[in-house]
């Protein structure tokens, strides 16, 4: 028997179990499944021929291979993807900036204030339809020659350049106003000079806005202009109200005096005493009026200064209300007061505040017919409270917005039923205001008013 090594080829067939047993001292061999006529014996021994491709080597060396390939396919496929969405991005941000320069074209062309586009010394970029029909010039002359060619005197140019330069080193945004000679003739210019982010040639951008004022300046002339002349109508007007009231007064003073002398001396005539009794209440409401246009005239010019001065506040109202107090009695009405604060003192403007409350009251009592009218006084921290609370006609939700106007009543015409000029809320408004307060009305109609009346003390 030949006893060369075995050969066995494991790939193409395969072996299953391989045993190796002593006998003696030959070994004996076990083959399940090998062919017999590949298998051979030498001294009891079993050499088996494995291939090259299945040593550990060479599947380490092809696993490290395929590790390669797999991760140079994924490492292609990503690029290929990042390629793709960077692509795609880049073709996106293409489209919106194209977008962004098509709106700002059109606010460009379109803008009404005239845009131009400066760099550092004057040399101009670009300017848009509006700036060239505002300086009549074209956009290649101002390319061509600069801010100067702006200006006819270079002078000028270099004084609001200056002015420029030294504002936009102190903040970002400059505005200056200036007049501009045109062939059409001067316009007054309004330029606002901003920074920009972005610079030309190593240079700063700026951002020129300029806008035609001159209509608005003529404009505010025409205010000041009529403004002054207002204020010297109304002088003249309190002038001629001065000194007309001063020359009605006088002799109105007169008439009522002897009037109430006659009164007094010829008690016993009753028929005299009636048609007295008439001339004075006449006299009265004339100099009432009368009264009513001078502080009116002097409010509106300024002339009446406050007096502030120490007072009683309790004490002084009383004495005010006396009056009103009688002329209730005889229309039939209770006027009463109320103080809820023990008597005080504060530093008031007594003959502001006596017009005041006679101006209150008194309309009060003249669209009251019945019931009572009180009067409260406190006062609350450093504020002065006086509420007036009639039971009166009261006043039309419509009307009220008119309550402060001279001249204003909500019973007009020669039918009116209430006499007056219209002109005592207004003083009150007046008044209360020059001494820092503030007044405020609630009515309803038929069902009486509340005046509240704040006043710092």
């Amino acid at each position: 028997m030949n006893r060369s090594p075995l050969k066995i080829n494991c790939f193409r067939y395969g072996w299953h179990f391989l045993k190796r047993m002593p006998y003696h001292k030959n070994w004996c061999l076990t083959l399940m499944a090998l062919p017999t006529d590949q298998t051979l014996l030498e001294d009891g021994q079993l050499i088996l021929e494995i291939p090259f491709y299945s040593n550990f080597w060479f599947l380490f060396i092809m696993f490290t291979i395929l590790i390669a390939i797999i991760y140079g396919v994924c490492f292609f496929v990503r690029q290929t993807k990042d390629k793709g969405v960077l692509k795609n991005k880049l073709h996106k941000k293409n489209i919106e900036i194209a977008e962004r320069e098509d709106r700002f074209k059109v606010v460009w062309d379109n803008s009404q204030d005239g845009l131009l586009l400066s760099i550092q010394g004057g040399a101009v970029l670009a300017a848009n339809p509006s700036f060239c029909s505002l300086a009549e010039v074209s956009e290649a002359q101002l390319q061509e020659n600069g801010l100067q060619y702006l200006f006819r005197d270079n002078k000028t140019f270099e004084r609001l350049r200056g002015e420029i330069v030294s504002g936009l080193k102190k903040s970002d945004k400059v505005i200056k106003e200036f007049e501009l000679s045109l062939p059409s003739g001067d316009k007054e210019i309004e330029v606002s000079i901003s920074k920009m982010n972005e610079e030309f040639e190593g240079k700063l951008m700026y951002l020129n806005v300029f806008r035609d004022v001159s209509k608005k300046k003529a404009y505010e002339r025409g205010l000041e202009i009529a403004k002054g002349k207002a204020e010297e109508i109304s002088h003249l007007k309190s002038n001629i109200i001065s000194n007309m009231s001063h020359e009605i007064r006088t002799p109105l003073n007169g008439i009522l005096g002897s009037t109430e002398y006659i009164i007094q001396t010829r008690s016993n005539d009753k028929e005299l005493i009636e048609h007295l009794n008439i001339i004075k209440e006449s006299g009265d409401r004339l100099l009432h009026t009368i009264t009513n246009f001078l502080d009116l005239s002097s409010l509106e010019s300024d002339e009446l200064s406050a007096v502030m001065e120490k007072t009683n506040v309790n004490d002084f109202i009383s004495k005010i209300l006396i009056n009103h107090k009688s002329i209730g009695i005889k229309k039939g009405i209770l006027v009463t007061s109320k103080f809820l604060t023990k008597p005080f003192y504060a530093n008031l403007e007594r003959k502001y505040l006596q017009i005041i409350i006679n101006n209150i009251v008194g309309n009060a009592i003249k669209y009251s017919e019945k019931g009572m009218i009180l009067v409260v006084v406190e006062k609350v921290e450093n504020d002065m409270i006086i509420k007036v609370h009639d039971q009166g006609i009261g006043i039309s939700k419509e009307y009220l917005n008119k309550l402060f106007y001279p001249f204003e009543q909500e019973s007009k015409g020669f039918n009116r039923k209430f006499e007056g000029s219209g002109l005592g809320l207004a003083i009150t408004k007046h008044l209360v205001e020059k001494l820092n307060g503030n007044i405020e009305v609630e009515s309803e109609k038929g069902n009486g008013t509340l005046v509240r009346i704040l006043l710092p003390v």
